[in-house]
Parts: structure tokens; sequence; C-alpha cells
């Protein structure tokens, strides 16, 4: 064997690896744990609430708007359901081997993109049924066009500005998920190196 040894091999031997940050990526995964739940609990309550107060001012309802948030709320069940289960490595983790839970981040990351991404482009159809509730509204002659249009201009002016609001969130936050999953990923490679 030979005493020389190569110039590239010595730079190479010398190099440091940087090694992941066990007690910080188990600090942001119990974080990650705790915002899901409090998600999936907003979930759950942003189909149960109304439900609830339609049950309660049904008999103040005309018959046309209760009909179309019903069906809404009906159709936003699966949603929040395929929401949940995209949220379920941080649901049900326990404390497993270390290589284990670096793979739950990753899964948790990717589908936290999903529903940031879910939510960017759930705004569309949220758009095309109030388009509709205003059309039937009309069609069925529930209120005076002119209170109507009032009606019609204001909800839109507010989901406008909720959905603009809504759409930059979720964007930042798909990209940011897409970001740090690409961090982990490039991390995690490095130190196998």
């Amino acid at each position: 064997m030979s005493d020389i040894q190569d110039p590239l091999s010595q730079l190479w031997q010398g190099q440091t690896a940087e090694q992941p940050d066990i007690q910080a990526i188990t600090k942001k995964w119990r974080w990650t744990k705790v915002k899901q739940r409090l998600y999936v609990c907003l979930d759950v309550l942003s189909v149960v609430i109304p439900f609830v107060l339609i049950w309660q001012y049904m008999d103040e309802l005309d018959i046309v708007t209760e009909r179309i948030v019903l069906a809404i709320l009906l159709l936003s069940i699966p949603s929040v359901v395929y929401l949940t289960w995209l949220r379920r490595f941080s649901l049900g983790w326990s404390s497993e081997s270390t290589e284990k839970y670096i793979q739950q981040l990753k899964k948790q990351l990717a589908n936290n993109s999903k529903i940031a991404f879910i939510t960017k482009h759930s705004i569309w159809p949220a758009l095309v049924l109030i388009g509709i509730q205003h059309f039937s509204l009309f069609y069925y002659d529930v209120f005076p066009i002119e209170k109507l249009i009032r009606k019609a201009v204001i909800s839109s002016c507010i989901v406008a500005v909720v959905f603009l609001v809504m759409w930059i969130w979720a964007d930042k936050r798909q990209k940011r998920f897409d970001k740090e999953l690409l961090e982990l990923n490039n991390l995690l490679d490095d130190t196998k190196l």
C-alpha cells in the first residue's frame, strides 16, 4: 500500500459532514402534531357548526338558501375526511425509532404541501357555488331584485377579500412545505454519504 495519498482524497477525508439536529427535528415534529390536530378540529367544526346553525335557524331561512347551504356542507364532508387522512402521519405518531419518525415527517411535509394545494384550489368551486346560490335566489324570486343585488355585491366583496387572503396564505404554505421537504431530503442525503 502506498504512503503517498492523493490530494483529492485528503481533501475529501478532511471535509466535515453536518449532522442533522435531531432535537430540532423532534421539536418541530411535536409542534407539527399539535398544529395538525388543531387543523383537524377546525375542519370538523367548519362542518358541524353550520349544520347546528342551520338546524337552529331553519324556520328563518328561505328554502333555497337552506338547501344550497346544506348541499355545500354535504359536499364538504368528503373534503374534511380526505384532509384528515392526509394529516394521519402526525395524528397517529408515537415514539418510535428516529428513522421511522423522520420518514413520517417527510410524508407529513409532502401531505401538508398537498393540503395547501387543495386549499388554494378549493376557492374556484366555492366561487361557482356562491354564483349558483345568487342565481338560485334570483331564479326563485326569494328577495326583491334590489335587495338581492345589494346582498350579492356585499357578499362578493367579502368573498373576494377572504379568498384572496386564503390564496396567498395557501400558496406561501405550499412553497414553504416544498422547501422544507427539499431541505430535509438534502440534509438526510448529505449525511448518508
